[in-house]
């Protein structure tokens, strides 16, 4: 959970969002932001042609590009330290038709074309479809940035399956790991290797500097940031937004986003602790428009359940309030998460559970010594039989019984013909019995700002608001309503930062 200073001042920043939009045109909609003077009026205390707010993957990766462009950079970034969520992920990404998948896996003709069409469907007819076949396409391209840069790929896997998608045939193995990569930290050698890279060609970047607010000027478009501490800096090309998204916003996410809201209450944040939404409010402040803000990056933290196809999944059944199964369990992890947080809503709160028998707990991670030891610390429910184990999680014995009785019946024939699951369909027979609540560990949320495919920011009514540029999980439209597997996001931060920081380094200055 976020401290109380942060929790507070995140609250302000909503409340004042939110207060201007009741006086103006909706929550989405106003005109205002603007500052009087002209923007030669101002005093200046720093100065650079490109300003950064973030300087995590996306901030990075745009100043890599905008300084190589031969431009000035200057990254501000809020926290202690460079890096953001790309440090503490796991550093992989996707992409279809590179020389790496031909050597690790068995999809020699895959393309980015067949990667459009899987995200567009994971999409769900949500997602703005000019975006997302620019991030497909460019997604091998930006990997041989990546390798130019130093990183090394050493394997590629795909991730589970989604029902729908199995029917469409575009699915393959696409998630690129590197060296040192595909664990938690995994992200810290991209982030070294980007911030190696933009200071290299020279550009600035300051930690400890929050940036609070974008200075607008009508006529002319953005033209630099305020600070925490008051300092004003000018941006003479063009100002990247690169904050991440509403993660750690309990306020902003229940206005915007549900189930991220149910992740702030209930789960574990696993984001940077600065993600709290600064980039897209002070982007709603001048008018811009907010798109797909919808969807999270949620899995089982503590099995890391349908995360990677290439592991063998769990001999275990979700059930909800009622004792119902109701997903495939076996789907990759943010399709099944988004069902849990639809089950949870449904029931008043109401928890969800996997359980498992005797012989499926053995090979989850509370297999042997650590099987008493998570009993003993209620972090799994145990039970000799199918009805204590309804009582001791609430749920009705009868619910529980039909399900499991329904489940077994499928498991003998090795199907499960109400989910379309496709591992461990084994039977649920062996006491004692067990538990586990599920609980959502969050990397993020879905959408933001609304952009182009330049990633110029678009105001309420669609127009592009000068020298404004955003990248990235602040940015809405190519991602989302779930999770569409692991590398996605990372994918997101290099492409979008690197067209952020070209095309603002490619804009006419205002001055």
């Amino acid at each position: 959970m976020m401290d109380q200073g942060m929790e507070r001042r995140s609250f302000l920043k909503t409340a004042a969002i939110a207060g201007a939009a009741v006086a103006g045109a909706g929550l989405l909609g106003c005109s205002g932001g603007e500052e009087e003077g002209s923007g030669t009026g101002y005093t200046w205390d720093k100065e650079a042609d490109v300003v950064i707010v973030g300087g995590g993957g996306t901030g990075l990766a745009a100043a890599a590009e905008a300084s190589a462009a031969g431009v000035s950079v200057l990254v501000l970034e809020k926290g202690a330290a460079t890096g953001g969520s790309t440090a503490i992920s796991g550093g992989v990404i996707q992409a279809a038709g590179t020389a790496y998948q031909k050597e690790f896996t068995s999809y020699q003709d895959d393309t980015p074309e067949q990667h459009f069409q899987t995200w567009m469907l994971e999409g769900e007819g949500l997602l703005d479809e000019e975006l997302v076949k620019d991030l497909a396409y460019g997604a091998p391209e930006n990997i041989d940035w990546l390798t130019s840069l130093g990183l090394k790929y050493i394997a590629v896997y795909g991730h589970n399956h989604v029902p729908y998608l199995d029917k469409a045939g575009y699915f393959a193995d696409r998630i690129h790991v590197y060296e040192g990569g595909g664990a938690i930290n995994g992200g810290t050698p991209q982030v070294v290797a980007l911030q190696k890279a933009a200071e290299g060609a020279g550009a600035v970047i300051e930690v400890n500097a929050e940036v609070t607010s974008l200075i607008y000027e009508a006529g002319k478009g953005v033209i630099g940031v305020e600070t925490a501490s008051g300092q004003k800096v000018k941006a003479n090309k063009g100002v990247v937004i690169a904050t991440a998204g509403i993660d750690r916003n309990a306020e902003l996410a229940k206005m915007l986003n549900p189930q991220q809201y149910w992740d702030t209450q209930r789960g574990v944040q696993l984001t940077a602790v600065t993600n709290t939404g600064d980039g897209i409010l002070m982007a709603m402040a001048i008018g811009a428009q907010i798109s797909h803000a919808n969807g999270t990056i949620d899995f089982c933290g503590a099995t890391g359940n349908a995360t990677d196809n290439r592991a063998p999944g769990y001999a275990m059944v979700f059930v909800n309030a009622a004792g119902k199964r109701f997903v495939c369990e076996d789907a990759t992890y943010a399709y099944h998460y988004r069902a849990i947080f639809e089950q949870e809503k449904m029931h008043a709160g109401a928890p969800t559970w996997m359980v498992f028998d005797a012989d499926g707990i053995q090979g989850t991670p509370w297999a042997g010594d650590a099987l008493a030891e998570a009993v003993s610390a209620g972090t799994l429910i145990e039970a000799a039989g199918i009805d204590e184990l309804a009582s001791k999680i609430a749920v009705p014995a009868v619910g529980l019984a039909s399900t499991l009785t329904e489940w077994n019946a499928n498991a003998a024939t090795g199907a499960d013909p109400l989910y379309g699951r496709t591992l461990q369909i084994v039977p649920i027979v062996k006491a004692p019995f067990y538990a586990y609540q599920n609980t959502p560990f969050n990397l993020g949320s879905c959408g933001g700002i609304k952009t182009n495919v330049d990633c110029q920011v678009l105001n309420t009514r669609g127009e592009v608001i000068p020298h404004l540029f955003a990248g990235g999980l602040v940015q809405g439209g190519w991602i989302g309503p779930y999770y569409p597997g692991s590398g996605t996001a990372i994918q997101g931060t290099v492409h979008w930062g690197r067209k952020c920081g070209k095309n603002a380094a490619a804009t006419e200055a205002w001055v």
